[in-house]
């Protein structure tokens, strides 16, 4: 490989999860509007289809024009297909918890909690054989201190909404991080970034119609005036999830999640100064100390 190709690999984490990053941030305050407007089901539903269709043409274009890509769908592992299908599960639910998060909970409290998913990933790559420097381990502690403290309400003002959202912000960063892990570690080696994600941006769905069809839930399209929050909430979490895929190649997922992470950072600006949200001393501490063990882990 040329020096140039070294460069190039070395970057790929760095790149891919900062460009996870910004589209995560800013999918996750617009996924607020979207999830409050329409509910956390049809939210998903309707997002995660905006995503498959933005990734099915580049899917397609990749598999036919790109004989490398078709040579590696063809010869991957029954397990490979077998650890997709394990990914579009637990992204499915996760996203669906996430919805169920930011439509129940205060944004600026919320978004440091699901943040904290690369401290899962982080936690996955040490079962299986990382060994954290102890500036990891601290960070590690303070994701988890933090999350903590965020959220907990402040007492006599904790809402039924702010504990729920709190509790499926958790939900959803156990499924996010261990979800990554999957798909760094088991999923893109074989089968590279963007056909995965795009297989999971259609089983998502897929499995939600289902639900939807037995529960008898509303899967109605988006009003009008939500269709642009939609589409550009699904566009952008795809593009996320195939940065975060294209980083991880060569093992890097912890890497490429923990950077990933660094979407809190966007998120809570913004909504800073949209929502001006009000959050209790020890919520901002939580938030503070969340962010300040992303930073670690990342180093």
């Amino acid at each position: 490989m040329t020096p140039g190709g070294d460069d190039v690999t070395a970057m790929a984490p760095i790149v891919g999860g900062m460009l996870a990053a910004l589209s995560w941030g800013v999918s996750d305050y617009l996924a607020r509007d979207v999830s409050r407007a329409m509910g956390p089901f049809r939210a998903q539903l309707w997002s995660q289809l905006a995503g498959f269709a933005v990734l099915a043409i580049p899917c397609v274009v990749a598999v036919v024009a790109d004989g490398v890509t078709f040579r590696q769908l063809q010869s991957a592992s029954l397990m490979s297909w077998v650890y997709v299908a394990l990914y579009s599960v637990l992204t499915a639910v996760g996203v669906l918890a996430f919805f169920e998060a930011f439509g129940s909970g205060k944004l600026v409290v919320v978004a440091p909690i699901i943040g904290g998913y690369g401290a899962v990933t982080v936690g996955w790559e040490i079962l299986f054989g990382m060994r954290p420097t102890p500036w990891r381990w601290a960070g590690l502690a303070l994701v988890v201190v933090g999350a903590v403290l965020a959220s907990i309400p402040p007492p006599g003002e904790g809402t039924e909404g702010d504990r729920r959202g709190s509790i499926f912000a958790v939900i959803a960063a156990s499924l996010f991080g261990t979800g990554f892990f999957v798909l760094g570690r088991f999923v893109v080696p074989d089968l590279g970034s963007l056909v995965p994600a795009a297989i999971a941006r259609l089983g998502g769905p897929l499995v939600l119609l289902g639900v939807g069809a037995v529960l008898s839930v509303s899967m109605a399209r988006p009003p009008s005036a939500s269709w642009r929050l939609v589409i550009i909430t699904g566009a952008l979490a795809a593009i996320a999830t195939v940065a975060t895929g294209w980083g991880s190649v060569g093992g890097h997922s912890a890497v490429v999640a923990v950077l990933g992470s660094l979407s809190v950072v966007v998120t809570v600006l913004i909504g800073l100064v949209r929502l001006r949200e009000r959050v209790a001393i020890h919520q901002w501490c939580g938030a503070a100390l969340a962010f300040v063990g992303i930073l670690l882990l990342a180093g």
